[in-house]
């Protein structure tokens, strides 16, 4: 058994927690003690914490500020909050850091010796730029981990390339849900053909006019989208009026819940634009445990992925994935999907990263 702390989003919509949640659970399920030092707010507009209550060995003691590496100002990173007491009172043998520059670096900078003195520290760099924050090259990492060679590559223009080790996203355990009873959970058409989306949602009204089209052709179709904000909730509202088909819900529900909608649903749409920088979709890998086919533009944030999801470049060949997946002509993505999932499954994942911190 092994005392793991975690500095780390928590209980948040955003790529960071998810990856800190699915390595934290593992690490519980494996018997390690486990404790998180997690942010009391978020300094951006666009993280929102889930609606549900902290765990017993969840601390919050800093400010998250999601874009921290885009940052150079001293004085205002300095300005963050974050009380350093209970990482320097508390028991643990490894130390790992999601997303350094999102946490008061010049802050933390101040402990590190300290902490450096007890436990071993690995750093995991979601960060997909050479962050401008000026305090990001100055830690001395015990082992640093990367999700591909994308980002050991850019990395190593900081820090020393045999401390870097490719450790790929986790992937949420498999779990399907009971389809009907779900969907009578929670006041869905037993015999609806439903697309789902959460979260971030781009191009919607070109996304809306191919799913008409595809109405024709199945009567039973349904757009579900939850939605984590007022205003983008009487957007898709008001869209009824013109596409009767979508169902609009306001949530932010903890990884738990989500699974409950992804039990009930026939596939996710994730539709993104290009990417400006190095990126990794947490999203389809939280998803794909539920063996639902993921459809996504084929973009930068989908690059891990080959023919475990469904990709396409335009609206044309969206509606004939759609059309697959209705027909049933998408078993063989799901076959993939599932050897994805065991292959990066969050507790061989947490295992890797634990014996590269404890053996750094």
């Amino acid at each position: 058994m092994v005392k793991v702390a975690l500095i780390s989003s928590w209980g948040a919509c955003c790529g960071v927690s998810i990856h800190a949640e699915l390595i934290g659970r593992a690490l519980l399920r494996q018997g390690h003690e486990l404790i998180v030092f997690a942010p009391r707010c978020y300094e951006d507009r666009r993280t929102y914490f889930f609606f549900s209550q902290d765990e017993e060995f969840v601390v919050r003691n800093f400010s998250f500020l999601r874009y921290g590496d885009r940052y150079s100002d001293e004085e205002l990173l300095n300005s963050f909050y974050l009380d350093p007491t209970p990482i320097l009172e508390s028991d643990y043998d490894v130390l790992m850091v999601e997303k350094p520059t999102s946490i008061p670096l010049g802050k933390l900078l101040e402990i590190f010796p300290k902490i450096k003195r007890k436990a071993k520290t690995v750093a995991i760099l979601h960060e997909g730029i050479l962050p401008v924050n000026p305090y990001f090259s100055k830690f001395d990492w015990d082992a640093i981990a990367v999700f591909d060679e994308r980002f050991k590559k850019l990395f190593s223009k900081v820090f020393p390339a045999e401390k870097i080790h490719i450790v790929p996203f986790p992937c949420h355990p498999i779990k399907k849900g009971d389809k009907v009873n779900l969907r009578k959970e929670m006041g869905l058409p037993e015999d609806g053909k439903i697309i789902f989306t959460f979260g971030r949602f781009y191009g919607i009204e070109e996304i809306l006019h191919i799913l008409r089209s595809l109405k024709e052709g199945y009567p039973s179709l349904i757009y579900l989208c939850l939605v984590r904000n007022i205003e983008r909730f009487m957007l898709l509202k008001e869209l009824r009026q013109m596409y009767p088909f979508i169902q609009v819900r306001l949530g932010r529900p903890s990884i738990e819940e989500l699974y409950k909608y992804l039990g009930a649903i026939d596939a996710i749409l994730l539709n993104r634009g290009h990417p400006k920088h190095i990126a990794v979709s947490s999203t389809a890998h939280l998803c794909m445990g539920s063996l639902n086919p993921i459809l996504c533009s084929d973009v930068g944030y989908f690059y891990t992925f080959d023919k475990e999801v469904i990709k396409y470049r335009t609206l044309m060949e969206l509606e004939a994935r759609i059309m697959d997946v209705f027909e049933g002509r998408v078993s063989e993505t799901l076959k993939r999907a599932e050897e994805f999932v065991k292959r990066h499954s969050a507790d061989k994942i947490a295992e890797e990263l634990l014996k590269i911190g404890l053996e750094a």
